[in-house]
């Protein structure tokens, strides 16, 4: 059975204001569907340092414009590798969860509280 979901694909453009620089983001909404990370995949990105979590594909190529961050079920992802063939039919995008990006913990009545 297939995933399929929402992503939103970031572009953070910087812009000087005064002494602080602000960034704003460009957000696009496409559709995608979750697909399981490969052996090999998962191998080679943690000999490089990285933990890639989830491959996303998007059902066009042109749909990929180089984002570097996106947010997939409230989650923020680094792009870590994109890939385009013919024979897939649009984009895959290999995604590493973005740490201290966790959803909040529901707090209930504990012993402080």
């Amino acid at each position: 059975m297939k995933k399929v979901g929402i992503v939103y694909l970031i572009t953070e453009k910087p812009e000087a204001r005064g002494v602080l620089d602000q960034v704003t983001e460009e957000r696009r909404k496409t559709f995608c569907e979750e697909k399981s990370l490969a052996c090999s995949e998962v191998y080679q990105a943690r000999a490089s340092g990285h933990s890639p979590t989830i491959r996303l594909k998007l059902p066009q190529e042109f749909e990929y414009r180089g984002e570097t961050i996106c947010e997939y079920k409230g989650e923020q992802y680094a792009i870590l590798r994109d890939y385009t063939d013919e024979k897939i039919f649009g984009a895959e995008l290999t995604l590493e969860r973005i740490r201290g990006n966790a959803a909040p913990a529901e707090t209930g009545g504990g012993e402080n509280g």
